[in-house]
């Protein structure tokens, strides 16, 4: 095949720190959870986040599925159930006549890659199958992998479906499936096309080879067998040792690698021979015992031995890794900790990667590595070495080879772990959402959000307090929002105490602070994350000796210095405290997703707390031996007294650990009620998560 040459711009001059070439948006349609999903690449390292079961490994396993060089099938399972409708809906356009129609709402499992290369590129190599615009400014190319119903099966599909010939029904979803279903392995098939970005109807037919040559797929899985006794870790160790073997016995002639290849090689040879002998001596030896039993008779032929080493299952069946140990003494692989192990296995399997990649030559196309739960038996301080790191490897494996050619590899790493999610840059993370059908049917699907894309948000802040706090609010069904650390410690403890349902639920709690809760909130709407936010009302009214309002009481106060209310009720009338405990018993303190919760008296025309602590006395009055009066007043400036002679921390303790049969303030007991009762579209998926529960972070 003549190579194509790309087209070069002098006046742009290349950049070392770019990729050549890089897959810029990944877009699949109708795989199980992900319906209908768009998705940008990082250059380099993309994290991606979300709860259990809301298709993150779903996404690499396209990839390997639509690239695997055996025969595809997909069965209707792994279809999204949302389109499930669109088989019934493709036979009713059949049934009157229009084949065409029906043909093309018969629905598709789809992956589509588009890939930004530049203008630099000496020549095109592998990318030349995709590229079928003629725009010499274009520099994207798009390939598409689709199954989809073989051409001329239309009536062998809808075979056997039909009105009831008795009472006229038309079949629904669930009969139609029980008859295709079995039908798709054997009449669906892959194809693969390129297809003009700027105008789409331009397409031409590629190759699964030629788009193996450009798209190269690694996929390093979460399940590594490391703390597996079916799966020993020196086997998982020797297969990488295998497939570095293969890689080098490819590589170049000349190069290092090879020439330890061949040296291998020529070391098994030698000791092949020498066995051979020892072998044959000893089969030689066994000859008279065997013709004590009528062998080899007259017609069976003579008995010799040959002995033939497969360096491969030598590698991968023998060999492990071990310790430096103390007096010569090497400790075995099994010694090390889990987390160890699972490192150096990552990073040899992805060198393994590297050197098998690299052997394809100088142009050798997209690299695309998902890398699964890395966090894996590692403490938090390696997970976010880790993450950090990563990237990195793109340069120091070559070095390491002391190859001047460049490798880019781009990295997709999904994890469950906050300190890998935070630990990231927030334009790299994409966040993983499951959604309810929106016609209203039974299925479900996956939204992908870019964290980018969400409006108002201050992501300095936001990163350098995930960062900072470990937060586990990627990965929560609910999140509670609370001020201080006294109410980081009674909010678990009033769960407990009180049974309350929301302890079944996985839900993370955040020390935010009064001043920056509202900072969150953008990104709590992006994510749409039901979230009860805990503050203080804290009053302010006129202070005796001062030109500026202080604390007071919440019947003297005349406005709030929390900034959270604030910017919940902009209007400054709005803030007076007397409105604002108007306002708490309507659903003003709801705004979709979010609850804000402040004090409020334990009933009508009773006193008010102005910080978690006063309203704790109010409704536990006994626990510091006070005696209430039933003056809204005169009890506020009680417990404000009492309230500010304790020790926070000490009394936040007290009730969270020692004590229990205490009555949880009625501002937070009703936040917890609204959280419990908030439903979200993806409560009704089959998730169980590994941990339920609120997690303190």
């Amino acid at each position: 095949m003549t190579q194509q040459t790309a087209p070069t711009d002098p006046s742009n001059e290349p950049r070392k720190s770019s990729a050549p070439m890089r897959a810029s948006r990944i877009k699949v349609r109708n795989f199980r959870l992900l319906r209908n999903v768009d998705i940008d690449l990082d250059r380099r390292t993309t994290v991606l986040v979300g709860r259990n079961n809301s298709g993150k490994t779903t996404l690499a396993e396209a990839f390997t599925r639509f690239l695997q060089p055996s025969t595809l099938t997909f069965t209707v399972a792994d279809f999204s159930a949302e389109s499930y409708p669109e088989f019934l809906e493709a036979w009713k356009v059949y049934a009157i006549g229009d084949e065409e129609v029906a043909r093309s709402l018969i629905p598709e499992i789809s992956l589509t890659v588009e890939i930004s290369y530049s203008k630099e590129l000496p020549e095109y190599g592998p990318l030349a199958a995709a590229i079928v615009d003629l725009d010499p400014d274009c520099t994207t190319a798009m390939i598409r992998l689709t199954y989809s119903l073989e051409g001329g099966r239309l009536s062998d599909f809808f075979e056997g479906i039909a009105i009831d010939p008795k009472t006229g029904e038309e079949p629904n979803v669930e009969r139609v499936l029980g008859i295709i279903g079995d039908r798709v392995q054997g009449m669906f098939g892959r194809s693969i096309t390129a297809i003009d970005p700027g105008d789409v109807s331009n397409t031409r037919d590629v190759t699964l080879e030629a788009t193996r040559r450009l798209l190269t797929v690694h996929l390093l899985k979460a399940q590594r067998g490391l703390d597996d006794e079916k799966e020993q870790p020196k086997e998982l160790i020797g297969r990488v040792f295998q497939n570095l073997f293969d890689a080098a016995s490819n590589a170049d002639d000349g190069t290092a690698q090879k020439e330890t290849a061949d040296a291998l090689a020529e070391a098994v040879s030698h000791i092949e021979q020498d066995l051979g002998v020892k072998v044959s001596e000893m089969v030689k030896e066994i000859i008279p015992t065997l013709r004590s039993f009528g062998y080899p008779g007259l017609a069976d032929p003579g008995l010799e031995a040959e002995t033939t080493l497969d360096i491969k299952r030598l590698l991968g069946n023998h060999t492990s890794i071990r310790y430096s140990g103390v007096s010569g003494v090497s400790l075995p692989e099994s010694y090390s900790g889990l987390g160890s192990r699972n490192l150096i296995l990552m990073l040899l399997t992805l060198l393994s990667y590297y050197r098998e990649f690299v052997t394809r030559g100088n142009m050798p196309g997209v690299h695309l590595i998902f890398v699964e739960e890395p966090e894996a038996h590692l403490h938090p301080q390696m997970q976010e070495v880790f993450i950090e790191q990563l990237a990195s490897v793109s340069e120091r494996f070559p070095a390491l080879d002391k190859k001047k050619q460049p490798w880019w590899p781009q990295f997709a790493v999904s994890t469950h772990s906050s300190h890998v999610a935070n630990r990231a840059d927030f334009s790299t993370i994409r966040y993983f959402r499951v959604g309810s059908d929106p016609s209203g049917g039974p299925g479900h699907h996956a939204d992908v959000l870019d964290l980018t894309d969400a409006k108002g948000l201050d992501k300095k802040f936001l990163h350098q307090y995930l960062t900072l706090t470990r937060s586990d609010l990627f990965f929560a069904d609910k999140a509670i929002l609370v001020e201080g650390t006294s109410e980081r410690l009674i909010v678990p403890a009033a769960i407990r105490n009180t049974k309350h349902e929301l302890s079944s639920q996985y839900v993370a709690l955040m020390e935010v602070g009064g001043a920056y809760a509202h900072i969150f909130f953008p990104l709590l709407d992006f994510l749409h994350i039901p979230t009860l936010v805990i503050t203080d009302i804290d009053a302010i009214g006129p202070a005796e000796g001062k030109s500026r309002h202080g604390a007071t009481t919440v019947h003297e106060g005349v406005s709030t210095s929390n900034a959270t209310i604030k910017k919940w009720f902009p209007d400054s009338k709005s803030q007076a405290p007397t409105a604002l405990l108007l306002a708490a018993e309507t659903e003003a303190i709801i705004h979709g997703n979010r609850y804000l919760a402040f004090q409020v008296p334990e009933s009508n025309r009773e006193a008010c707390g102005r910080t978690f602590e006063d309203a704790f006395l109010l409704a536990n009055p006994s626990a510091e031996g006070l005696t209430l009066t039933g003056d809204a007043k005169q009890d506020e400036a009680l417990v404000r007294e009492a309230a500010d002679a304790l020790k926070k921390s000490n009394f936040a303790l007290r009730f969270a650990v020692e004590e229990a049969g205490w009555s949880t303030p009625r501002y937070i007991r009703r936040g917890l009620d609204w959280l419990l009762d908030y439903s979200v579209g993806q409560d009704a998926v089959n998730d169980v998560p590994i941990e339920t529960g609120v997690v303190v972070r």
